[in-house]
């Protein structure tokens, strides 16, 4: 049996059942898709012929599913497509979280934690009534289920904005916990997904610090963080990506989503050139100087004087909105090797989780072969971790071939399996401490 626990509920639409939701749609929301396809891939659709042009699911699914190496922009057109199709309404929110909790039922999944997301400026009756529906959708789901002889418990995760109502949302999930025990029941966490870029982890750490003192208050309600981190990271040096994931963890963030950036071999950026802003230059730099003796614990690193030197440099600069550029030569590569090993060194003596998504991270994260994915290294360097299939309807895949994808990563029978039995130790409720493990 499997654990998953980093997937979303509308991700999981497969091709034939999003297109058969879409032709069923009578409004269609056409430019959330177009307008992002046309940006990211340079194509105009044409919504008027649209089940015209693809009048067959072969033709659908070739445009539904995200199977390249592409940047997250890329990603998300296609998940737009889902956005656009699928009308929301309350009664299809719930037979959606029941159908697919059939689904992975029937591919041996035991437990499965799905992150919702709606939009920012949701009103909060409907707010409350689409958590509601998901909720109930899911013990339904668990129903039929059972009906085939088949147990699961599944879990939402509310996904919230990075930089919209972040605390109103969050305060309303928590009164509305109070008032539904359903809801208290299924809802174990949240989340922070989207776009990263603009993000820092450390405009969070209040907000964080509220959650976890709210956990301890209500040990009941406790809700785990989960937080997408290195993932996309196109406005900054992976060392910064990489210093991203160290901040997550000093938050206090239960599961760490993707990570790419920090489990990438250093080797995989050789020869490129990487920029970032000088503000962004300056919180690494300045966080650097802080953490000197500790890095080079790992390797060899920056000098000291090096930094500072590097740190009055930017503070000198005349544009302060400006980009840096970054080269990776050979030096480079070896002190980003050092500052990675310091941070997943980090992770491994923390209470921390980060959630591998193999087929994702080859495809958003652009790797080139299975060598070079961050999976493996977490594992060396002996990183809890845990495997998940993200958007398992748009990347063609499920649970049992994303574990696949780990073998061909060159990881051993024993360590899949590790991975997959302490899965269960990682869920939102034992890392939350709302539950205690048996």
């Amino acid at each position: 049996m499997y654990c998953e626990l980093h997937n979303h509920l509308y991700g999981s639409l497969t091709a034939e059942r999003l297109y058969t939701i879409g032709k069923r749609n009578p409004n269609p929301r056409w430019n959330l898709f177009t307008d992002s396809y046309e940006k990211a891939y340079g194509r105009i659709i044409d919504p008027s012929k649209f089940f015209e042009e693809y009048d067959t699911l072969e033709k659908f699914s070739k445009l539904y599913y995200f199977n390249h190496r592409g940047p997250f922009p890329e990603f998300q057109a296609k998940f737009n497509l889902i956005i656009a199709l699928v009308p929301f309404t309350i009664e299809e929110m719930k037979n959606l979280a029941e159908q697919i909790v059939l689904d992975h039922s029937r591919e041996n999944v035991s437990h499965t934690e799905y992150r919702i997301m709606f939009p920012p400026n949701e009103e909060r009756d409907i707010f409350e009534k689409r958590i509601q529906a998901i909720c109930y959708g899911l013990i339904e789901g668990e129903a039929l289920a059972l009906k085939e002889g088949l147990n699961i418990r599944s879990e939402a995760i509310l996904s919230l904005h990075r930089n919209q109502n972040t605390l109103e949302n969050y305060s309303w999930l928590k009164e509305l916990m109070v008032k539904d025990s359903l809801v208290n029941d299924r809802l174990t966490g949240i989340d922070f997904c989207h776009i990263e870029e603009g993000f820092p982890p450390k405009e969070k750490e209040d907000f964080f610090n509220r959650v976890l003192s709210d956990n301890k208050q209500s040990p009941n309600s406790a809700l785990a963080i989960v937080y997408h981190v290195a993932e996309s990271y196109e406005d900054k040096t992976p060392f910064s990506a990489s210093r991203w994931v160290w901040e997550s963890v000093r938050n206090g963030a239960h599961r760490l989503g993707h990570c790419i950036a920090l489990g990438l071999d250093p080797n995989y950026f050789a020869n490129s050139i990487r920029k970032e802003s000088i503000k962004e230059r300056v919180d690494q730099l300045k966080w650097e100087l802080r953490f000197h003796e500790e890095i080079l614990k790992f390797g060899e690193y920056y000098s000291k004087q090096e930094i500072e030197k590097k740190l009055k440099e930017c503070h000198h600069s005349p544009i302060s909105n400006q980009n840096i550029e970054f080269h990776f030569d050979e030096l480079t590569i070896q002190y980003l090797r050092t500052l990675q090993d310091y941070i997943l060194n980090y992770i491994k003596e923390s209470n921390s989780i980060i959630e591998s998504c193999p087929s994702s991270n080859f495809y958003i994260g652009m790797i080139h072969n299975s060598t070079e994915h961050p999976l493996k290294r977490f594992v060396e360097n002996k990183v809890k971790v845990t495997i998940g299939s993200d958007d398992p309807g748009i990347f063609d895949t499920n649970l049992r071939k994303e574990y696949s994808k780990a073998k061909e990563m060159g990881l051993s029978e024993e360590e899949i399996e590790t991975i997959r039995t302490k899965s269960f130790l990682y869920t939102s409720s034992l890392l939350s401490g709302r539950s205690k493990s048996s």
